[in-house]
């Protein structure tokens, strides 16, 4: 498997306007991320950079209230691309992260394979993996889940009707995305990331996938929190959606020096 086709993605399809907002230059320190980069993605736009000599759209930014940094809200490898090259500064927009017309939601990962590949990974990284019941809804299993007293990472659910609680809240959402990238690049299970929960539990009925990971999605206030504190979290954590797509505006590297 190529890795194109070792992961996939799903996006949800919106009708939201293009919009073109000239950016403002502002010092790539005063920007930090709230997801970890991944490195294929990084070289391909670094590539993509040094073809065009320009950044092609600027990076979505808020203020984080209390400090004079920014939260990235779209565009981490775009701005770790540009921090590579040496630049000063970034091109960005800033936005209110707090409006109402600004949303946050989440991804939920599925996979195709062995669900026995997935455990003994799992389970070897510290995850700790319960079986569960109950007739209550699955929005309800993933909000009222708790191992030791803290909230689960995730739920995961099998296509012969198998659920299973995963510990370890945010820090092992970042193991169980680790093991599922280490699996897909080993091409023992093909990933696929769904933007609508929908859209996945389909797939999994139909037999597209064998198994599903569900989250609680993050409120802003706790994706704040995790940046104010000097943390990031995994990637796909956040699917934001804003009221505008910027244009692309093809800012030189030169002027970001």
């Amino acid at each position: 498997m190529g890795s194109s086709e070792r992961v996939q993605v799903k996006i949800p399809k919106y009708r939201i306007p293009r919009k073109l907002v000239k950016p403002v230059l502002l010092n790539v320190d005063a920007l930090l991320p709230h997801e970890e980069i991944i490195n294929e993605r990084l070289n391909e736009l670094l590539k993509n950079m040094l073809e065009l000599g320009a950044v092609d759209m600027p990076i979505i930014v808020a203020p984080i209230p209390g400090t004079k940094k920014y939260l990235i809200v779209d565009g981490h490898h775009r701005w770790a691309a540009l921090k590579k090259l040496g630049a000063r500064k970034v091109p960005a927009i800033v936005i209110d992260y707090f409006s109402p017309n600004v949303k946050v939601y989440t991804w939920f990962p599925g996979f195709k394979g062995d669900i026995n590949d997935f455990l003994n990974e799992i389970k070897a990284s510290g995850i700790k993996v319960k079986p569960i019941g109950g007739e209550g809804g699955l929005e309800s299993l993933v909000n009222s889940c708790r191992i030791d007293g803290e909230e689960c990472s995730f739920i995961l659910v099998c296509r012969d009707g198998r659920k299973y609680a995963l510990s370890g809240w945010l820090a092992g959402q970042k193991r169980v995305v680790k093991a599922l990238d280490k699996l897909a690049s080993e091409g023992k299970i093909l990933m696929i990331w769904y933007g609508l929960l929908k859209d996945a539990l389909k797939d999994l009925e139909d037999g597209a996938i064998d198994c599903l990971l569900i989250r609680r999605g993050l409120t802003k206030h706790e994706v704040m929190d995790v940046v104010r504190r000097g943390g990031v979290l995994p990637p796909k954590t956040t699917r934001h959606v804003l009221p505008f797509i910027p244009e692309k505006t093809y800012t030189k590297l030169s002027l970001l020096r």
